[in-house]
């Protein structure tokens, strides 16, 4: 039977607990560095001439909800003369959000509606035209790109939507990191199960107008972090050059 040395087993010991330490420091370390990042503020990043919602709220249903539940939110809809604005006037009429449809896509299924949102990420050219991600959380409408700033507001939420050939070429750049896209609003016919999406929940656009280009966030620079890198740096070559003259010792 073999035993273990007492001087292995404390050698162990110090060795984890030196990684414990190290973990420890370098997880207090990037936080402190976090803290003292320099912030940018997030005026004039609120997009002009958003439309006021149809609906105030949220409203919800569940799944296999009365007909009748359906038909009164409906009529909601229909109440604020939301179809016959959106026809008439473009810019003032009324507007869904990507959220109040998740609640409740029925609600909205074959209605036309209008939508504000960011394109983002890439357009996915298809025969006639063009699906994209067009998101209408705070990011894309209120405080701009999560770069450079904390004002965290929630999660990205956003619609797919089929742009015609003719609105796809409009389109100048959609969103990025550090990079809000345009900014559009919509008007188009709301499927809730799109055959040509896989049976998703889709916004088959017919007009468009656009309410801000791109905006380009240039984070601010961490001088103190670039430091703390360069050191390190430094300090890890002078590490690999010490244990280099070592082995060769």
């Amino acid at each position: 039977m073999s035993s273990t040395q007492p001087g292995s087993a404390n050698t162990t010991r110090w060795v984890l607990l030196a990684a414990v330490a190290a973990l420890a420091l370098l997880a207090v370390g990037v936080t402190w560095l976090e803290s003292l990042h320099p912030q940018l503020g997030t005026d004039g990043h609120a997009v002009a001439g958003v439309p006021p919602l149809a609906v105030e709220g949220e409203p919800a249903c569940r799944r296999f909800v009365e007909d009748t539940a359906i038909e009164e939110l409906r009529e909601r809809l229909r109440s604020k003369e939301v179809v016959a604005t959106i026809q008439e006037e473009l810019a003032g009429g009324g507007r869904i959000s990507s959220t109040q449809v998740f609640l409740c896509p029925s609600a909205y299924d074959g209605l036309e509606v209008s939508y504000v949102g960011e394109v983002v990420g890439e357009l996915l050219p298809r025969r006639g035209g063009a699906w994209a991600q067009i998101n209408d959380d705070p990011y894309a409408l209120e405080t701009g790109p999560l770069v450079g700033h904390r004002e965290r507001a929630g999660f990205n939420t956003g619609l797919s939507v089929w742009l015609p050939e003719e609105l796809a070429d409009r389109i100048e750049q959609p969103g990025r990191p550090a990079l809000r896209g345009d900014v559009v609003l919509l008007t188009g016919t709301l499927l809730r199960a799109d055959p040509d999406d896989g049976g998703g929940i889709t916004l088959r656009a017919t007009r468009m107008e656009h309410l801000a280009g791109p905006l380009e966030i240039e984070p601010p620079l961490h001088t103190l972090q670039l430091w703390v890198a360069v050191v390190l740096t430094l300090l890890a070559i002078g590490a690999s050059g010490w244990a280099y003259r070592r082995r060769r010792g």
